[in-house]
């Protein structure tokens, strides 16, 4: 997050999380999920929603006809509205981010990502899942995928500010690094 957008991004999530109650908080944080996902995924969306030369009109009725589609809920066409209205479009990520944060210390949980060279399959991912909750002292773990195939094999897991590295990539940099670290002994 950048600092000048972080504040607000945390204000939002913490009204939103008010807001949504205990009954709508998970549904919400999916919801948010998808929306940061879809931008990420299609930033000419983005470009689109932040355009100045496309009318304010033009870009509720794009928000709408997808929210249509994707049968949103009212507080999320609500927050969505909100952010058109004060060109804060581009932060939706960020409020993503912070509600997790928030929505899981408010229930005892942490979040966690999981990237891997090749897709997981739900097994590996309970297993990668009960290895966080350990480490992270017994909490529940909400965790998320994501595939990089430059990582060669292995895992890496990011949770709590923390980054796990397992991969094959990770493996052989330090091995790199040790057998620059003896070579300059080395030669002392």
């Amino acid at each position: 997050m950048r600092r000048s957008t972080a504040g607000v991004a945390r204000r939002y999530a913490r009204a939103l999380l008010d807001v949504a109650g205990p009954q709508k908080a998970a549904a919400l944080g999916g919801e948010l999920g998808a929306w940061s996902a879809l931008l990420r995924e299609q930033p000419e969306l983005l470009l689109a929603l932040r355009h100045p030369g496309l009318s304010a009109d033009r870009k509720t009725a794009l928000l709408q006809a997808l929210g249509d589609k994707a049968s949103v809920s009212d507080l999320m066409r609500k927050l969505l509205a909100l952010l058109l209205e004060r060109d804060r479009t581009a932060i939706l990520p960020e409020i993503a981010a912070a509600y997790t944060t928030l929505w899981n210390a408010q229930r005892g949980a942490v979040s966690a990502e999981v990237v891997s060279a090749v897709p997981l399959d739900a097994a590996q991912q309970d297993g990668v899942r009960a290895a966080a909750g350990r480490a992270s002292g017994g909490r529940a773990v909400e965790l998320t995928a994501r595939v990089d195939p430059a990582l060669l094999g292995g895992v890496l897991l990011r949770m709590e500010g923390r980054t796990y590295d397992g991969t094959v990539r990770g493996r052989l940099k330090a091995l790199r690094e040790r057998l620059r670290g003896s070579a300059a002994a080395g030669r002392d």
